[in-house]
C-alpha cells in the first residue's frame, strides 16, 4: 500500500527503479527505418520548451542513441532514447483497409453516415422502452391560458380627488412615517406659527399695524442724532423685532450715538446686571429711564462700536445663536437652551451709563 501512494510513485519515477535496486523496465528501442516520434533538439536543451515530431529511426547506436529523420526533412544525431517513443500511425506495410459502403450511401460523408446510425441506434432504445412514434402521449397537448393581469379600479367621474395626509396626526405618527425628531420638532412649529398667524389675521390684526401706525410708532422715539446725519434701524439688532412684531406695545428703544443700531428694553434688561435684577425684583422701570436719558445725552454706544458684541465672536454658527448664546435675546434671555455662560454687563462698568443709575 505504501509504494502505490503518489508521492513514492513519484520520487520511483525521479530517482529511477536502479537507485533501490529493483530491476528497470525495458526501455523500447526502435529499428531502423522504424517510425517514431522524437523530441527535437530535446537531447542538447533539454525536454522544456520541446515538441515531439514524427520522423523515423535512421541508424541506431550502441550507446541506444538514435538518429531520426523527421517527416519535415530535418535531421538529428544521437538522440536520448529517452526523447523517442513509438509512433500512433499505423506502419506503412499494412495500409488501412478501406471501409465499403452501401451503394445507395455513397455519396454521404462519413459524418453524415455516423449520424444515421446514431439515430437508428435512438430509436431502437425508444421502441425497447414502449415510447417509439406509435407509442401513447404521456403529456396531452399544451393548451395555452391567457395571462392574467390584474385589473385596474375604474375612476370614477367628475374631478380627480387628491388625497393629502392629515393634519391632525401626533408626533408619534410622524415618526412612524420616517421623520426624524428635529423634523417633527420644525414642523411642529411650523404649523403652531401658522394658526398665530390665521388667529392674528381673523382678529383684525392686518388693520391693528398698518404701515402709516407703524410710522407713527417709529416717529415717537427719541433717538440721539447720529454723527454723519441719517436714521436708525427699526429693528433690535440682537433679537431683530421691531414695531410691527412686537408683542404687545413696543416701547422706545435705545439708540447708539455712534452707529444706527437699536436696542429694545427686553434685551437690555438681559445684557446688564443692574436691570435684570429689577425685572425680577422691582419694577422694572429702571430699563426705561436708561432709554430715556442715554438718548437724550447721546451717551450709549453700543457693544458693537466697543467690539464686545457676542455676534463677533470667533466660530460657527449665525448672529442670533451667538446672541442666544450669551444670554442678551430678550424673547428667552438666559433660559435659552443655548445659553451655557451668560455675558453679564453693569451699567456701573459704563462710565456714559453709570452715572444715569439711581
Amino acid at each position: 500500500f505504501f509504494l502505490k501512494t503518489p508521492l513514492v510513485s513519484h520520487v520511483l519515477r525521479r530517482i529511477g527503479a536502479q537507485a533501490l535496486g529493483m530491476p528497470a523496465a525495458a526501455r523500447w528501442t526502435p529499428s531502423e527505418g522504424e517510425p517514431l516520434l522524437a523530441r527535437f533538439q530535446a537531447t542538447a536543451r533539454g525536454h522544456v520548451g520541446t515538441k515531439w515530431y514524427s520522423g523515423k529511426a535512421t541508424k541506431i547506436h550502441a550507446d541506444s542513441t538514435v538518429d531520426v529523420l523527421y517527416d519535415d526533412g530535418d535531421t538529428e544525431q544521437r538522440v536520448h532514447p529517452k526523447f523517442v517513443k513509438p509512433s500512433k500511425a499505423p506502419p506503412a506495410s499494412a495500409p488501412p483497409t478501406p471501409v465499403s459502403m452501401p451503394p445507395a450511401r455513397a455519396g454521404l460523408s462519413e459524418y453524415e453516415l455516423q449520424r444515421e446510425k446514431n439515430i437508428a441506434d435512438n430509436k431502437a432504445a425508444l421502441a425497447a422502452l414502449g415510447l417509439g412514434d406509435d407509442s401513447p402521449r404521456l403529456i396531452g397537448p399544451r393548451v395555452h391560458q391567457p395571462r392574467q393581469t390584474a385589473r385596474k379600479p375604474r375612476r370614477e367621474s367628475g374631478p380627480p380627488q387628491r388625497v393629502q395626509p392629515s393634519r391632525s396626526r401626533s408626533a408619534p405618527d410622524r415618526l412612524s412615517a420616517g421623520l426624524e425628531l428635529e423634523d417633527v420638532e420644525a414642523v411642529e412649529r411650523s404649523a403652531r406659527k401658522k394658526r398665530q398667524r390665521r388667529v392674528f389675521r381673523e382678529e383684525g390684526g392686518d388693520a391693528a399695524f398698518p404701515r402709516t401706525e407703524i410710522l407713527v410708532a417709529e416717529s415717537r422715539w427719541t433717538l440721539p442724532a447720529l454723527p454723519g446725519g441719517g436714521r436708525h434701524n427699526s429693528s433690535c439688532h440682537l433679537c431683530t423685532q421691531g414695531v410691527a412684531s412686537w408683542r404687545g406695545a413696543f416701547s422706545g428703544p435705545l439708540g447708539c450715538s455712534q452707529c444706527p443700531l437699536i436696542w429694545c428694553s427686553r434685551c437690555l434688561t438681559n445684557i446688564y446686571e443692574e436691570c435684570h435684577d429689577d425685572a425680577a425684583t422691582g419694577d422694572n422701570l429702571l430699563v426705561h429711564r436708561v432709554i430715556e436719558h442715554a438718548n437724550e445725552a447721546s451717551a450709549f454706544v453700543c457693544p458693537m462700536c466697543t467690539s464686545t458684541c457676542p455676534c463677533l465672536r470667533a466660530g460657527c454658527g449665525s448672529k442670533i445663536e451667538k446672541h442666544k448664546s450669551a444670554g442678551w435675546v430678550g424673547v428667552t434671555g438666559r433660559r435659552d437652551p443655548l445659553c451655557r455662560t451668560p455675558l453679564v454687563k453693569r451699567l456701573k462698568d459704563d462710565e456714559a451709563l453709570a452715572s444715569l443709575v439711581a
